[in-house]
């Protein structure tokens, strides 16, 4: 039986994103001041094809097995934080776009055997069904990735068109980036080069098959999947987001170890005169912290290769386990968050100057750790929940 855990076209790729490190991590002030990933650092990426990692393989996509998913996120956060999350959300949509009708995967992929979109997922605006589409109007936040973009994802409400339950239908439209109106909103002290500015549309008409029902990509009955069925595209929705999304914290957590780690080498404490490597706190400290780390990566991995060889004998999560792919999510970017603000401690004041990593990974780290996606207390309530035999309520975001 063949290795569906690995492939050489994933390999090749992690190899090529380790290359680009250095780089990325020369770039990331000057990304930080333009408010925007360097176009260089976007020639690569499309050099080396990491946008085609999600695409079909009847497109001529990679089709990588799930575990490369945060393997790329978090390579490419070892180098910068806002650069894994944008650009990583850039490459993972291609996988969103697989569920669409033909005639959008046609439209998205067609052209150059990928696309780059941005994407948000709280719903925002309103659209209302007519002949042939939609009309879409509103405005929406944290577009991560507007500036480098073909297309934005977008959820929204569909007034007319109510649900089971009686309130409108929520459907993730896409929309080519042109057609946006994009708001100067990101100002901010953390991800400035993730560019997540505000978008608005103003009565914009969406033809039928660039619109999604969420529920149909939640629950694996959206039409592309009769075209694309191998079992990448059977994992949840948000079960393949949140094990990216992580990435970047993972990638900042393992990059802090390593630098931090080489400050430590050569510090001489400024009033004290002692060598820190000659400490035995600061030994005992990243003896800690490699093996905090180790241990939560060792769970998150399983995690995912768990989620894998479920879904790649053809069986479906059960909402409890996607539960749990949420918890060892939050979990691991509660770790990360930890660990890179006590590795900031241990390096000192020189890992704040402005041209230092440390610091950006620092200040990126505990902004990414805001996100609702991580959200601790609330997944926790859930899984927490499950483990006492709770039903999982029906609007949980699993």
């Amino acid at each position: 039986m063949p290795d569906i855990t690995t492939s050489s076209a994933g390999d090749q790729l992690i190899s090529d994103l380790e290359e680009m490190i250095p780089r990325l991590r020369e770039r990331s002030l000057a990304a930080e001041e333009a408010g925007r990933i360097p176009e260089e650092t976007i020639q690569e990426l499309k050099d080396i094809g990491v946008f085609r990692a999600f695409v079909p393989a009847s497109y001529g996509g990679m089709e990588v097995p799930l575990p490369y998913v945060p393997k790329i996120f978090s390579t490419l956060g070892r180098g910068c934080s806002a650069t894994a999350w944008t650009m990583g959300f850039l490459i993972y949509h291609n996988y969103q776009f697989a569920h669409y009708p033909k005639k959008a995967q046609d439209e998205t992929f067609g052209a150059k055997g990928y696309t780059m979109a941005a994407g948000q997922v709280v719903p925002g605006g309103e659209a209302k069904r007519v002949d042939g589409g939609f009309i879409l109007d509103g405005r929406w936040g944290y577009a991560s990735g507007i500036l480098h973009c073909d297309y934005m994802a977008i959820p929204a409400p569909v007034v007319n068109e109510p649900g089971p339950d009686g309130k409108p239908n929520i459907y993730r439209f896409y929309l080519a980036q042109e057609e946006f109106e994009i708001h100067d909103t990101w100002h901010v002290a953390a991800m400035r080069a993730s560019g997540s500015h505000d978008v608005s549309l103003t009565d914009v008409f969406v033809p039928e098959h660039q619109g999604l029902a969420v529920s149909d990509l939640r629950e694996g009955t959206s039409p592309g999947l009769e075209l694309n069925k191998g079992p990448l595209y059977r994992v949840p929705v948000l079960t393949f987001m949140v094990f990216g999304t992580v990435g970047p914290m993972i990638g900042a957590a393992q990059a802090m170890l390593e630098l931090v780690t080489d400050i430590l080498k050569t510090k001489v404490g400024a009033y004290s005169g002692e060598r820190q490597q000659d400490l035995q706190s600061q030994r005992v400290r990243l003896a800690r912290i490699e093996m905090e780390l180790d241990a939560t990566l060792g769970l998150f991995h399983g995690t995912v290769a768990k989620t894998w060889a479920t879904v790649s004998r053809g069986d479906s999560l059960t909402r409890e386990e996607r539960v749990e792919t949420r918890m060892v999510v939050s979990h691991t970017a509660q770790k990360c968050h930890q660990i890179v603000d006590e590795l900031a401690v241990a390096a000192g004041s020189r890992g704040y100057y402005l041209d230092s990593p440390i610091q950006r990974f620092q200040r990126d780290t505990n902004m990414l750790a805001t996100h609702a996606i991580f959200e601790f207390d609330h997944v926790a309530n859930l899984y927490g929940g499950t483990l006492l035999g709770l039903d999982v309520p029906d609007n949980a975001m699993i």
